[in-house]
């Protein structure tokens, strides 16, 4: 099952970092608009449980997505089920139908580099502001530590700090802000 181990970094300046990772040779993959519509199940509550469903409308890329409960608390390391889908609005009508409740949309635009096998996104986060994800997707849980120490050295090469690590959700820092107002 495969299993995405994430870390997250609050960033003041995109542009900055984006230069950075050009300099280490970094290759952008692409820029996309995401949007994110998340569902509460019908009789747990996924904020209570560390789970999440969503419907990602990524350009013209449609995914239903399942995140299991974080399992390592450095970093954002869970199982994630990605199952690509045909129609956003008749999945969200289904997952309705299903007692499925609708908690929030999370918008960003996303530029997406590749470099030593990590995917750094660069992500303007519509609400909260901009952030930095470094992704790697594994498939045996026993390489996850060795995974997070690799995003970790990746960041330290690009003077963050990994100790400033971010393990909320987007929709979990949108909701905490619209809480604040």
């Amino acid at each position: 099952m495969p299993i995405e181990v994430e870390v997250k970094l609050k960033i003041a300046d995109l542009n900055e970092l984006e230069m950075k990772l050009v300099e280490k040779g970094a290759i952008l993959e692409e820029i996309v608009n995401q949007r994110d519509q998340y569902f509460n199940h019908p009789s747990k509550d996924f904020s209570e449980t560390d789970e999440a469903l969503r419907i990602r409308e990524d350009g013209d890329r449609i995914f239903l997505t399942y995140k299991g409960p974080k399992f390592d608390p450095k970093s954002k390391t869970r199982i994630e089920i990605d199952l690509k889908v045909e129609n956003a609005q008749q999945l969200s009508n289904l997952l309705e139908k299903l007692n499925f409740e609708k908690v929030a949309i999370v918008s960003k635009e996303r530029r997406i580099y590749l470099l030593d096998g990590m995917h750094f996104c660069l992500d303007n986060v519509a609400s909260i502001g901009t952030y930095l994800e470094v992704e790697k997707i594994i498939s045996d849980k026993s390489f996850f530590e060795k995974t997070r120490k690799e995003i970790f050295r990746a960041l330290k090469a690009l003077k963050l700090d990994p100790k400033k690590n971010i393990r909320k959700s987007y929709l979990e820092l949108l909701l905490e802000k619209s809480d604040t107002k």
